[in-house]
C-alpha cells in the first residue's frame, strides 16, 4: 500500500492562495488518476494574521485514507516551504519518519539550506527551487514584511480567480512532483496557469541527495 502525507508551511493571509494551490492541486491529480486524496487548512494556526506560519495538508492513497477525520498530517513524508525564511525558528520536520523530502523557495542551494533544517538527518532529499525568481517576484526576498500590501499573488484580486497556480506556487509544484512522484507529470501540467514557470523549475531545482538515518 501506497500513503503519502504532505505539509505545506505558508504565511496567513500573504501566501495562503500558494499553499491552498499546492495542496489543492496534488489532491486533484491523485483523484484523476485512481486514488484516494484529501486537501485541507490547519485553523489551529489562524491563518488570518498576516504572515503567521500556517500549514495546508494533503494526503494521497492507493487505498481507502483510514484518517480521513484526524486533521493534521502527524508523520509527512513531504514537506514544503512556500517562503524561504521559515526554515529557521520552529519543527517543521516533526513527525517526518526517515526517507522524507523537504522543498524550499529559495535562491540558495541545498548545501547552504541544510544548515539551518532541524531533523536533517531524516531527509533522502533536500530540493530548493527559486520559485520567486522564476514567477518574477525578485523582491520576494528583501521585502517580506511589505508583502501584506500586494495582491497579486495571494489573497484579494488574485483570490477571486478559479486559476490554479499562477504565480509562484507553480515552481513548487513542479519541484514536489519532480522530486517525488506522488502524481504524474502529465496529470498536474495542464492544471497549472503559470506553464512557464513551472517548465522552468524541472530545470533549474536543485536536488541534493542524502543518507537518512532510521528511527
Amino acid at each position: 500500500m501506497s500513503y503519502t502525507e504532505l505539509t505545506v508551511w505558508t504565511r496567513g493571509i500573504i501566501m495562503d492562495k500558494e499553499g491552498r494551490d499546492i495542496v489543492n492541486s496534488v489532491a486533484a491529480c491523485a483523484r484523476n488518476e485512481g486514488k484516494f486524496s484529501q486537501a485541507m487548512e490547519n485553523y489551529v494556526d489562524n491563518p488570518d494574521r498576516t504572515n503567521a506560519p500556517t500549514r495546508k495538508y494533503c494526503r494521497v492513497s492507493d487505498t481507502v485514507i483510514e484518517n480521513a477525520l484526524t486533521y493534521e498530517n502527524e508523520h509527512p513524508n513531504i514537506v514544503v516551504l512556500v517562503e524561504g525564511t521559515m526554515v529557521k525558528g520552529w519543527d517543521y520536520m516533526r513527525g517526518m519518519p526517515p526517507g522524507g523530502t523537504l522543498i524550499i523557495n529559495t535562491h540558495y542551494t541545498p548545501e547552504y539550506m541544510i544548515r539551518f533544517v532541524p531533523g536533517a538527518e531524516r531527509l533522502a532529499q533536500l530540493v530548493c527551487v527559486d520559485a520567486a525568481k522564476l514567477a518574477d517576484h525578485k523582491w520576494l526576498y528583501y521585502r517580506l514584511g511589505e508583502l501584506g500590501l500586494d495582491r497579486l499573488s495571494t489573497e484579494g484580486a488574485a483570490e477571486r480567480s478559479k486559476l490554479v497556480a499562477p504565480d509562484i506556487a507553480a515552481p513548487l509544484i513542479a519541484a514536489v512532483v519532480k522530486a517525488t512522484g506522488i502524481v504524474k507529470m502529465e496529470t498536474m501540467e495542464p492544471m497549472i496557469a503559470n506553464k512557464k514557470a513551472f517548465q522552468l523549475a524541472l530545470d533549474e531545482l536543485h536536488i541534493m541527495p542524502l543518507k537518512p538515518v532510521a528511527a
